[in-house]
This record gives structure tokens, C-alpha cells and sequence, in this order.
């Protein structure tokens, strides 16, 4: 285990200065988009580099520790995610103060991780790895748990099912009266059903098909800045949603589902035992996330056509619920 954080040194005010407080000389800086944090790709020697400024309301220091501590426990253990880079005195996490901005900002240097998104070219096989691939993570993060090292108490996933279920879930009002009662009714058949309390471990929260790469036989995840705690069960959950409801304009894999989903278990079963009922929570999870998708649409877009996917996510959205209640 590493030893704990320093707290943090001198703001800096631009990028090219806050990159010299690792010791590193920028010869090319590109802004990334990015939907919460602001990520810049740095080109510095023989370096490739991504700098991430976490939006003003991510403050939770410790959450970010905790983020840095496991991203460099996985990469010292050989797994492919990025890896935290220390500046001169040894500090990983910096203040960054925008020209014209009231308050510093946290600033964290990772590895640019190599490796390809994937969607129609994914098969059973690179499912397998990715199975084994959130094992691994899982093991990981037990062992700071155990160490004593996870420095937050925030959830991974707020799912408002409960609230969807009593029919007065906040921004539900911007959506038709039958998409509503459906919503309600898919909601009140799932609470019964998932378990109570769910477990509790930590874990990454959002492991969709945009934050796994595939790089040569690996395969790899980024974006962890929504770790936190929560059913481990959510993790292979989220890599299933898209794959069983191909609802945000992907590649349609239904035809291949089942040999997907029992790949992803397979590698995790090749890392660790997988738990009776495991298979049925992440069944319903993936349910669930239909719901956690369009809480994001609701709460963070501006409209929901602020996507080209939104409109027909709403769409399939209601017949994926008319047929989970069906069944």
C-alpha cells in the first residue's frame, strides 16, 4: 500500500505551469471532450499523458485520493487503467485556479491509456476479459478496504427507484403521462425484487462500452472519478446494459446476448467464485440502469434531444420496460 497523501502544493494558474510542477515540458496540449471533468491530452517527450481538471462541484477530496490509491494499486498489480504521476514533491492531487475563477480546482496527471472503444467488434472472447478484468478491480479495491485506505463514504450509483415507484421522481414532469405510469409500475415490481440491503463494495459504477478500451489482449477501463460504493453486482451490470438494449445509437448485439453475458461471467469466475444469485442481481441491475440513464438525461442535459440517442432512447426505453413487465 502507498503511503497516505501530502495535502496540496502551490495553485497554479494555467496548464502549461501546473504540467511543470511535474517536472514536464508540454510540446503539445490537446483539450478532450469530456462530459464532467476537463481532460487535456499532453504530448511531452516520449510521454502521452492526459491531465484532468475534476468540475468545481467534485470536491470531495478523499473520494479523489481514493480514486488515485486504486488506480495505482491496479497498475502496480499490472492491470491496464491509467496510472497517477507525482510531481516534484512527491504530491499526486494539485490545485488548478482558472484565470477569472473564485476557487482552485483538483488537477490529477494519469498515463494516457492505449487501446480501442469497441462496439460492433466485440465478442465473447474480449467479454471474457473484461469479466476478469473487473474481478481483478474488485480484489483490488477489497484490499484497500481492508487496509483501511478507502478515504470516502459516497455512492458509486443513486438509483431513485423508490421515488419512480411513489411516482414523484424530481424532472419526471418533463415526460408524457404513459411514459410516466410506466415507469412507475416497472419500478414497483423491481424494488421487491433486488436485495435489501444490497452489498456494499467498492466499486467503478459505470464500466459501459465507452470506458473499456481493448488493447492488444487486454482489456482495460478509464474514468474513475464516479467510484464509490455500492453492489458490486452494478459493475458487470453496466457493461451489459447497452449490450442487451442497444439504446444509445450502438451496435445492436441482441442477436449475440446470451454468448456475451455468460463470457462476462466466465471471467470473472476465472479470477474469483462467483456468488450465488450473483447472475440474477446484475439481470435486474441492468433493468435498473434504464432507469439510472434517464435520471442523467433529466438532471444534466439541457433537453432531451441534447443527444441524437435521446429521442430513441426514450422510445426503446418504454418497450424494453412493456417487455421486462411482460416476462
Amino acid at each position: 500500500m502507498h503511503a497516505r497523501p501530502q495535502p496540496d502544493g502551490p495553485v497554479v494558474g494555467d496548464v502549461r505551469s501546473l504540467l511543470h510542477r511535474f517536472g514536464l515540458h508540454a510540446d503539445r496540449v490537446r483539450p478532450m471532450p469530456r462530459a464532467d471533468c476537463e481532460i487535456h491530452r499532453i504530448t511531452a517527450g516520449a510521454l502521452d499523458l492526459q491531465l484532468r481538471i475534476y468540475a468545481p462541484a467534485r470536491h470531495d477530496r478523499g473520494a479523489i485520493e481514493t480514486e488515485l490509491d486504486w488506480l495505482q494499486e491496479a497498475a502496480d498489480d499490472g492491470l491496464h487503467v491509467p496510472r497517477p504521476h507525482i510531481d516534484a514533491d512527491g504530491l499526486r492531487l494539485l490545485a488548478w485556479q482558472p484565470r477569472g475563477a473564485a476557487r482552485p480546482r483538483h488537477a490529477v496527471l494519469l498515463t494516457w491509456l492505449p487501446g480501442r472503444q469497441l462496439d460492433r467488434g466485440l465478442t465473447p472472447t474480449r467479454l471474457a476479459r473484461v469479466g476478469r478484468l473487473i474481478g481483478l478491480l474488485h480484489g483490488v479495491a477489497a484490499r484497500l478496504a481492508d487496509a483501511g485506505h478507502i478515504q470516502t463514504q459516497r455512492d458509486a450509483v443513486s438509483l431513485d427507484l423508490r421515488d419512480w415507484a411513489d411516482g414523484n421522481r424530481q424532472g419526471s414532469e418533463r415526460l408524457p403521462d404513459a411514459h410516466r405510469r410506466l415507469l412507475q409500475a416497472a419500478a414497483a415490481r423491481l424494488l421487491p425484487l433486488l436485495p435489501a440491503p444490497a452489498p456494499r463494495r467498492f466499486i467503478h459504477g459505470d464500466l459501459h462500452l465507452w470506458n473499456l478500451l481493448f488493447h492488444g489482449r487486454e482489456a482495460g477501463a478509464i474514468d474513475f472519478t464516479d467510484c464509490g460504493w455500492g453492489d458490486p453486482a452494478m459493475d458487470l451490470a453496466s457493461t451489459l446494459q447497452y449490450l442487451k438494449w442497444p439504446l444509445a445509437g450502438n451496435h445492436d448485439h441482441r442477436a449475440q446476448y446470451t454468448a456475451l453475458h455468460d463470457a462476462l461471467f466466465d471471467g470473472l469466475a476465472s479470477v474469483q467464485p462467483v456468488a450465488d444469485g450473483l447472475p440474477r442481481r446484475v439481470d435486474l441491475l441492468v433493468t435498473a440502469r434504464l432507469f439510472l440513464t434517464l435520471e442523467w438525461m433529466l438532471d444534466d442535459w439541457p433537453h432531451l434531444q441534447h443527444r441524437a440517442w435521446g429521442p430513441g432512447f426514450l422510445c426503446g426505453q418504454q418497450q424494453a420496460l412493456r417487455d421486462w413487465l411482460a416476462s
